[in-house]
């Protein structure tokens, strides 16, 4: 008998302790909820970093309770009349704590008829029933794996039965709405930035940009209609000084020229690049649209043509007009001598000058010479290394070649 009082005692006693350390936990839970001053995105974070392995309901509990104790019977935003309220809305709400359902009543206002929707309003809910925590995950691991391995790994981890459409969806939602401020540093964090890589050296460091497209597979989102390929345009600026690389943005996107432009004309009008701290050097394999954009809103930019583009029609040529593998070394090798010497123009008469024995010769030895005099400008190759400036595009080149090769995967 008396052990069985004390086994009661003990048991009332747990009681006692769990309640007090429940109590405690509910008073930090709506701390961290806060609502309705935070949205259901920034209610998850908090709870997550307090409280990983809360129960769904328990949250749910607590969020509800505090949008029904700060949210009563709004007015009218538009016309300060006393609104109606019509029915509730249950939104069942997937998230990184669970599958939650919130009570988001319905008002109208009788006089101008508008709707409202305060609870929903103040969590920020998102349309549908993966919220943006949840859009968040999904665009980390869709962006680094494939669509079906990213839906297979958050299965896994979260025990939610996401496919790899829905993935794909919420991947390419982020990726519209990612602007140009959430890919580049503030004008403080550059010019931080530009201070620590020009420490202990007499001339400005080079801020160096390149672009590039490549075709890439794209899903199509209508049912039955066939995959097709688009140009994905994509551009890096990193600052560079001897053996100090910062990468400072990377932007590939499917687009075309005028979006590509417009890209440019919104990174200089927010005015970040401090232009008496750096010298501008754009890098890049030829096309026309490319240096169109640059001398139109960069045009103190140097424009550096990359060398291996430009190698690579040296040797085109010479495979084609020396009938001997050494003769056309010995040209190649010539020509590079000369334009490291910024002797374009020798190049270019030496060609001229030269006697063709076949039409695909000749045409190939006018495409080169047209190449090289539209170019000249940008192949002083040995005025460009002794400034210290990049000679090739190969970081925008290997980013490319990856940005295809992962959607190809898709």
């Amino acid at each position: 008998m008396a052990t069985a009082q004390k086994a009661q005692t003990w048991t009332e006693s747990y009681k006692d302790m769990y309640h007090t350390s429940l109590n405690q936990k509910i008073a930090h839970i709506i701390q961290c909820v806060d609502a309705p001053n935070n949205t259901l995105f920034e209610i998850i974070e908090n709870i997550r970093k307090q409280h990983p392995a809360l129960d769904p309901e328990l949250g749910q509990i607590i969020i509800q309770g505090e949008l029904g104790r700060h949210i009563t019977s709004p007015t009218c935003a538009d016309c300060g009349s006393k609104v109606h309220k019509k029915y509730d809305n249950k939104r069942e709400c997937i998230t990184m704590l669970g599958t939650i359902t919130i009570n988001c009543p319905y008002y109208a206002c009788p006089k101008c008829k508008a709707v409202h929707t305060p609870s929903e309003d103040a969590l920020n809910l998102r349309h549908g029933e993966y919220q943006y925590d949840m859009q968040k995950i999904a665009a980390l691991f869709g962006a680094k794996k494939t669509f079906e391995e990213a839906a297979e790994m958050m299965n896994e981890i979260y025990r939610f039965d996401i496919s790899a459409d829905t993935v794909h969806k919420l991947t390419n939602q982020v990726a519209s709405e990612i602007g140009l401020a959430e890919i580049t540093p503030t004008a403080e964090e550059v010019a931080q930035i530009i201070e620590y890589i020009s420490e202990d050296n007499y001339r400005r460091p080079i801020l160096v940009f390149s672009a590039d497209g490549a075709m890439v597979p794209i899903r199509t989102e209508e049912k039955g209609q066939p995959h097709c390929w688009r140009e994905a345009k994509g551009i890096r600026g990193y600052l560079l000084d001897n053996d100090k690389v910062v990468l400072l943005l990377s932007w590939h996107q499917i687009s075309n020229v005028i979006e590509f432009r417009q890209f440019l004309a919104e990174l200089r009008k927010q005015d970040t690049i401090p232009l008496d701290k750096v010298r501008l050097c754009f890098v890049g394999d030829g096309p026309k649209w490319i240096w169109d954009s640059v001398k139109e809103y960069f045009p103190e930019c140097r424009q550096v043509l990359d060398y291996y583009h430009c190698s690579e029609q040296l040797h085109d040529f010479s495979k084609i007009h020396f009938p001997e593998a050494k003769m056309a070394r010995s040209w190649i090798e010539q020509a590079k001598v000369r334009l490291f010497h910024n002797n374009a123009s020798h190049v270019i008469a030496g060609l001229k000058r030269m006697k063709c024995k076949t039409a695909e010769a000749k045409a190939e030895r006018g495409n080169l010479a047209n190449y090289l005099k539209k170019n000249k400008d940008r192949i002083e190759y040995g005025r460009l290394r002794r400034g210290g400036y990049p000679l090739g595009s190969g970081k925008i080149e290997s980013a490319n070649k990856l940005i295809t090769q992962v959607s190809d995967l898709f």
